[in-house]
């Protein structure tokens, strides 16, 4: 079947070529976590590839408009048509940016406290799960994560004649490998748990997806994440409220720029779209 859409432009995959040859560089003993910066190098990379995105949306005729919520972070809003896509804007560009609403859409950052309240009820958790002794025991044990919140790295939001089709939640994660060998340990098993996570923010929106964007370090190193991963987003597709996508090749991020575009600019079924 034909493409509706041109194909990827050529800086849309110098960028993606470049995120997956991203590297840290080798662990070094006693360095904390969150001490180095590489994690927001990626995460800028990234950004320069939501501006690629951009860049070809826009020759394509789709409008774009800088707009922001109240944390406040900004998004590029592309239009065409009826349809309106929303992409992480890393840095702003204007001062006077428009306020997006309802800001339910471009959330990233779930209270815990909330999460059980819709399930299963604070009440039934602390009667089911609390210690029977101790700071956290009976009726005390909401004081346990109270306060704590689960957040993803950035959004992206679908949106149709003014009705949210899907929400993407996104993380980026780049591993890296400091004997050249295997992808050092302890390093993604964060993913695990915002993928737990993400199970029951899902249930929330009309349609919510996973995308994990990563380095090519997955593919060039002996790992247990690459695998592993790809083993959850296929049992997650036997739910219909869930999907999950990991990403750590240029194709496989090119192919989440395609379908996007091919959404935005002919109303098509983006994973589809990405297939073609």
């Amino acid at each position: 079947m034909p493409r509706v859409t041109p194909g990827p432009s050529r800086r849309l995959q110098q960028v993606a070529a470049r995120i997956e040859a991203f590297e840290a560089s080798p662990s070094i003993a006693r360095t904390g976590t969150g001490s180095r910066r590489e994690g927001r190098a990626f995460e800028d990379l990234i950004g320069e590839f939501w501006s690629a995105l951009g860049d070809q949306l826009e020759r394509a005729g789709a409008v774009g408009a800088e707009v922001s919520d109240s944390s406040p972070r900004h998004w590029m809003r592309w239009s065409r048509q009826d349809r309106d896509l929303y992409l992480p804007l890393r840095l702003q560009r204007q001062p006077d940016s428009q306020q997006v609403e309802p800001s339910n859409w471009f959330r990233t950052e779930f209270p815990v406290d909330e999460l059980i309240a819709a399930y299963p009820g604070r009440s039934d958790a602390s009667r089911r799960w609390a210690p029977t002794s101790g700071s956290f025991s009976g009726e005390r044990y909401p004081l346990m994560y109270s306060g704590l919140s689960t957040i993803f790295d950035d959004t992206v939001v679908l949106v149709s004649a003014g009705v949210l089709r899907e929400k993407i939640l996104l993380e980026y994660k780049s591993a890296k490998s400091s004997g050249k060998r295997q992808i050092d340990g302890n390093a993604h098993e964060r993913l695990s748990f915002q993928i737990m996570q993400y199970l029951e923010v899902a249930t929330r929106y009309p349609r919510c997806t996973l995308e994990v964007v990563a380095n090519g370090a997955f593919v060039r190193y002996r790992n247990k994440y690459h695998v592993n991963f790809h083993v959850q987003a296929e049992r997650l597709t036997a739910f219909g409220w869930f999907a999950m996508q990991h990403r750590c090749t240029a194709r496989e991020t090119v192919g989440l720029a395609t379908g996007l575009a091919d959404w935005l600019l002919a109303g098509a079924d983006r994973r589809k779209a990405e297939q073609r």
